[in-house]
């Protein structure tokens, strides 16, 4: 199970995280993965990622565009605000039929954005992510 972590513009996320003695510690136990748009965290739970996600909230206001966990059960991304509601409230209960979906997308130029499903791709488009998120995320 992965957590995905988008970097904002121009930011280089790894390196960022790196530099910082907090986040350093923070991961200690994670060995994350650079990408061209960010980092992977490879992870057991979604409860363990949200928990990981929790500790690192100041790095994800201030150098991350979009947070996603990987629901292998489903084959897509939650949201943080999802997974959080689904596995800590309990106040959502996934099904196949999910209606809230849409995929983020990232560009060449590092721009990410949220974009419904009937919606094609933005030009220069290198990775898409599958995603379902609450009603108040939904683009």
């Amino acid at each position: 199970m992965l957590v995905v972590c988008i970097a904002k513009k121009d930011v280089d996320l790894y390196q960022t995280l790196s530099d910082s003695e907090t986040s350093r510690h923070i991961l200690r136990f994670y060995h994350p993965r650079k990408t061209a748009w960010g980092i992977t965290i490879e992870v057991s739970t979604v409860s363990s990622s949200l928990s990981l996600l929790s500790e690192l909230r100041w790095y994800i206001m201030r150098y991350m565009a979009e947070v996603l966990i990987e629901d292998v059960e489903h084959d897509v991304y939650l949201t943080r605000e999802l997974a959080r509601r689904v596995y800590e409230e309990r106040s959502v209960v996934l099904s196949a039929g999910w209606n809230l979906s849409f995929k983020v997308c990232v560009t060449e130029d590092g721009g990410c954005m949220r974009v419904p499903n009937a919606i094609s791709n933005p030009e220069k488009t290198i990775q898409v992510f599958k995603v379902w998120g609450s009603e108040e995320e939904h683009p």
